[in-house]
């Protein structure tokens, strides 16, 4: 069994919830998935294009994350 917080895991962290994928680091294309079920699907950010600044400041678009949310579902 892969824990939350284990090697070898993706563990990007969802842009606006903070949420953790526990999945493996392998898992693309699939969406990411945190140990409650929800998923999601992220793409570079078109402001800083994953840079995470603009300008030198914080990218006001993704919070510095680097990556947009596409789409997240909840069950």
């Amino acid at each position: 069994m892969i824990k939350p917080g284990g090697r070898d895991l993706c563990r990007r962290r969802h842009a606006e919830t903070g949420a953790e994928c526990c999945l493996p680091d392998t898992h693309y294309p699939r969406p990411h998935c945190d140990v409650s079920g929800t998923s999601w699907h992220d793409g570079l950010c078109p402001d800083c294009h994953g840079g995470g600044d603009v300008f030198g400041a914080v990218c006001p678009t993704c919070n510095g994350h680097g990556f947009e949310l596409i789409r997240m579902d909840e069950d």
